[in-house]
């Protein structure tokens, strides 16, 4: 998947730079600040020895501080909604949740 959509001279560029490198362009090119939502502690990477790994993201926000008091029926639907979202992808991605 992330082959048909960005070129492989891209991909080859964002290997060569880390992670906050690209964060500050994005925010150069956007002329504002635009990653106050997003993790702020620190990342540890499971497998360095891997190499960097460029892909697709996919997100979700999840609220479990309680549980739903919603009719059975729909949270079951929420449910398998989010899981059919989650599985529609190709190629390598990354699963990230916010709380």
């Amino acid at each position: 998947m992330a082959h048909e959509l960005i070129d492989s001279e891209l991909l080859a560029l964002l290997r060569s730079v880390d992670t906050p490198t690209v964060c500050n362009a994005i925010e150069v090119a956007q002329g504002k600040r635009g990653f106050s939502q997003f993790t702020r502690g620190t990342m540890v990477c499971s497998a360095p020895q891997s190499g960097p790994l460029v892909g697709f993201a996919k997100t979700a926000k999840i609220a479990a501080l309680s549980p739903p008091n919603e009719d059975k029926e729909i949270i079951k639907n929420r449910r398998m909604d989010y899981y059919r979202y989650m599985s529609e992808v190709s190629g390598a991605f990354n699963c990230s949740y916010r709380r």
